[in-house]
């Protein structure tokens, strides 16, 4: 079995060079191969990573001795990108969402079925702390599922958009709810399970050169029980990030969702708990990479399959038709 991968990576932007720097610092991999559509970012990045660039994405994919490879083009290039590397036989890391339809991600799964390939997509907020530690302490029976949880994510309408880019397009960003959005979903999916039912609206009310909602919120009923929020948008003047989870043991409220020490706990009759020693001090983008590699070597189950991911992809799919037509619509599971 080998000790060191050999993986390749496909986009060379702001993300991709994040995972191959993650990729490296691993120890566990070497980044072998890369290519980009502009062909200046993959010779940029291969010149600082120690790899070769790659002519086109069929020479990439044809690279001699690859165990994986890296997905991190726009998210409306998933779906064929996705099944292009499970036909060469890839395993595959792929950057959330994993599509911007159910559709779509269906395609991907039945081409890494066929292909009998390890797919993992990229839900990353699951190894960002405190987040990680509040789905470990679920896990270890600490707390059990929350009856209610609100999540807001909000970016600075100060901050200038490029309309040029594919971020600034829903057709090939899926807007605020796919880009942003998706991580905080997939949140509320991990901690309350299944949902039921969904409840939304959308504004689009600044004159900003971008197609990105404004404000987006959703209201989830879960099967199993429990109320879910999530608000976000591009809209905000005042950015911010936070949480608020309602469990039968205790409440967690942050204002500062990437920050753990900003996390407070409240406990019936004012009982406190120290968190010294509970947060985990692994970067978040090095810790899902390992847990990739372990799944190509056959040491461990994807973490992240799928079949997983395409649930956080129906549930946005069901938000945005519930802001679209006014009604509570049910969630679909994806078959």
């Amino acid at each position: 079995m080998k000790d060191e991968l050999r993986v390749a990576l496909w986009g060379c932007g702001g993300m991709g060079r994040s995972l191959a720097q993650a990729l490296l610092a691993t120890g566990e991999a070497r980044l072998v191969v890369a290519y980009d559509a502009v062909p200046e970012r993959a010779a940029e990045l291969t010149d600082l990573c120690g790899a070769e660039a790659a002519g086109s994405a069929e020479a990439l994919l044809a690279y001699s001795g690859l165990d994986g490879v890296i997905i991190a083009l726009p998210p409306y290039l998933h779906a064929p990108a996705a099944q292009q590397a499970a036909e060469a036989g890839l395993g595959i890391f792929l950057e959330k969402p994993m599509a911007l339809t159910v559709a779509a991600c269906q395609e991907i799964n039945a081409a890494v079925r066929k292909a009998r390939v390890p797919l993992m997509v990229g839900h990353v907020l699951r190894y960002y702390e405190p987040y990680r530690t509040i789905l470990r302490w679920q896990r270890e029976g600490r707390l059990s599922r929350p009856f209610a949880a609100s999540i807001w994510r909000f970016s600075d309408a100060n901050r200038p958009a490029d309309p040029t880019h594919w971020r600034a397009s829903l057709a090939k960003s899926g807007g605020f709810i796919f880009e942003v959005g998706a991580h905080e979903l997939d949140m509320l999916r991990c901690l309350m399970g299944q949902p039921r039912t969904v409840a939304a609206v959308r504004e689009k009310a600044l004159p900003r050169p971008q197609e990105w909602e404004d404000f987006i919120s959703l209201q989830i009923r879960f099967a199993e029980g429990g109320a879910g929020i999530y608000e976000g948008g591009a809209g905000s003047f005042a950015p911010g990030y936070g949480f608020r989870l309602f469990f039968p043991e205790m409440t967690l409220v942050s204002q500062a969702a990437f920050d753990p020490r900003a996390l407070q706990v409240y406990r019936a009759g004012g009982e406190s708990i120290s968190l010294e020693g509970e947060f985990s001090t692994e970067h978040p983008v090095q810790a899902e990479l390992r847990d990739w590699l372990r799944a190509l070597r056959g040491e461990a189950a994807v973490p992240i399959t799928g079949e997983e991911a395409t649930r956080t992809v129906a549930l946005a799919e069901a938000g945005l038709r519930a802001a679209a037509s006014g009604e509570i619509v049910r969630y679909e599971v994806p078959a």
